[in-house]
């Protein structure tokens, strides 16, 4: 009987949950071993409920989510009123559209790795997961197979494979630092929650930076809501928390907004416009794809671009122009505003068609950017990226208006840090950094800046790094290493730091699934023992 070809995969998050699935669906039996490090497989950093509360939302609503087996709206239709009610959910809140907390998408998620394994072993495929086992090295045999080496309880072990997957997700610092100047890491939560310190900074103002906020205003205090009101209530009056979030432009993204799905096809930024100014080569194709975006603006809302400065038909002038609007209401004030407009546009179902143009246009944009020249990638991590990061972080509405009411309570503030700001440590211990409205100092900050790219060099797999042709290389597409020795095993690497590096776009179970598809369909196109 011919042996099973032996899939190895690190980490057992979205990643790892999509690769089974495209995997599993494979005519060839196979034999696939999935590395978890923690006691529960199949769940993922941003969704299990040991690291995050159950009232941190996920920005993704339900339809957006690819189902590993079932739509998530499906599974919650079946699941009983007893388990919804602890979710405070009833069957008149379960919406396509909605928004879920994230320990809610994890349990989800679980439930749908047990499936895929149950579905996947009965089509013949052999499966094993192995919890507790935390990989401390790959070694890529000169001449032979991939080798896995774990950790289980006080012995390491390891395995051979014909093909192994790097699928573990994000990376954190126990111990963040700006400027040689310790943060408070955002993971697990409770770390927030804990805090007894009352002068409190946030680093960043974008999704993770939200989550941090309400998350102090759970510890320190009560969202009471009446109707669509939510106020802010704290528990001890006297001594009370104050909250400041500190950001380069010290903005925050805009609210969800209605538009349809599944989308609808752009009119200028189409796949074959992407591959015909790539077909024309690279110089100026970062410029012209930008024209392609103006085109889309232009077509979308004829007055959007006409409302901004001529500069905003620049690459280098886009994001000022676009972000303007916001700075000069100030961040809060503009939080507060914007969050009426959204609320109105969802109640009516009206697309706002500027964001859902630029909303759209981060996906044609990914179809360049490995074609750029550096300078270019550069510029467009430079102007472009914070713009398009802005668009696609869209928040949940509940989570905007706990930030507002914190606001109201006069807890919180945003501010914006001046140009070239550094962070010191004083000799009191307090942390202070220049801000536009002057010297700002906490008592301690919290890091909520969010996962940062890496290189290959910062894989913590040594025997790998050293085999490496050249670990500053970014990872491409199929995402197999480029190795001196001639190992007969391929070796993929789909962390998401490193996928960072030149997939900008890569966060999100959306880019999971797409970005788990090619490893799949590579590891299935090539022949046994190749």
């Amino acid at each position: 009987m011919k042996a099973l070809r032996r899939i190895g995969i690190v980490g057992s998050g979205p990643m790892a949950i999509y690769l089974l699935k495209y995997l599993a669906a494979s005519d060839e039996a196979l034999a696939i071993s999935i590395f978890e490090a923690s006691s529960c497989a199949g769940m993922g950093m941003p969704y299990d409920p040991s690291l995050n509360a159950d009232y941190m939302l996920c920005n993704a609503f339900s339809r957006e989510i690819p189902a590993p087996v079932r739509p998530l709206i499906d599974w919650l239709k079946d699941r009983p009123k007893r388990e919804l009610g602890e979710w405070e959910l009833s069957a008149h809140d379960l919406t396509a559209r909605a928004f879920y907390p994230r320990v809610l998408i994890g349990e989800y998620l679980h439930s749908q790795f047990e499936d895929l394994c149950e579905n996947a072993r009965d089509a013949g495929h052999v499966i094993d997961v192995l919890t507790e086992c935390l990989v401390v090295d790959i070694e890529a045999a000169n001449g032979g197979k991939a080798n896995v080496q774990y950790q289980s309880g006080q012995s390491v072990k390891s395995l051979q494979f014909d093909a192994v997957v790097i699928a573990s997700g994000h990376s954190w610092s126990d111990v963040p630092q700006i400027d040689e100047v310790n943060l408070v890491s955002p993971w697990p939560y409770t770390n927030i929650t804990r805090l007894e310190q009352n002068d409190i900074g946030v680093l960043g103002s974008s999704l993770s930076a939200i989550d941090i906020v309400i998350a102090l205003g759970h510890a320190r205090g009560q969202f009471e809501e009446s109707g669509s009101r939510i106020s802010w209530v704290p528990n001890d009056r006297e001594n009370r928390v104050r909250i400041t979030m500190v950001s380069k432009m010290g903005i925050m993204p805009e609210g969800d907004f209605y538009y349809p799905f599944p989308y609808e096809p752009l009119v200028c930024l189409t796949k074959e416009a992407m591959e015909a100014e790539i077909a024309r080569g690279v110089d100026g194709v970062l410029n012209r794809v930008f024209a392609l975006l103006c085109d889309e603006l232009d077509a979308a809302d004829p007055d959007y671009l006409g409302r901004l400065p001529e500069t905003a038909r620049t690459v280098e002038g886009f994001a000022p122009a676009y972000f303007s609007r916001r700075r000069e209401v100030g961040g809060l004030r503009s939080v507060k505003r914007d969050l009426a407009g959204s609320r109105e546009t969802m109640r009516r179902k009206e697309t706002i068609a500027h964001r859902y143009a630029l909303l759209r246009g981060h996906e044609a944009f990914d179809h360049i950017l490995r074609e750029l020249t550096e300078t270019d990638y550069q510029r467009f991590l430079d102007h472009l990226m914070p713009m398009f990061a802005d668009c696609y972080a869209a928040v949940p509405h509940l989570s905007l208006a706990r930030i507002t009411a914190l606001y109201d309570a006069g807890v919180l503030e945003l501010v914006a840090t001046v140009e070239g700001a550094e962070f010191s440590q004083m000799g009191n211990g307090s942390i202070a950094v220049e801000t536009e409205d002057g010297t700002a100092t906490f008592d301690v900050i919290v890091d909520a800046r969010g996962q940062a790219p890496a290189n290959l060099a910062d894989l913590p797999f040594p025997s790998l790094v050293k085999d490496l042709r050249d670990p500053q290389e970014p990872v491409l597409l199929p995402f197999a290493l480029d190795l001196i020795v001639n190992c007969a095993s391929r070796i993929y690497c789909l962390a998401l730091p490193q996928l960072l590096e030149r997939y900008p776009f890569s966060q999100g179970l959306v880019e999971c699934s797409r970005l788990a598809h090619h490893v799949a369909d590579d590891i299935l196109s090539r022949s046994h023992g190749r």
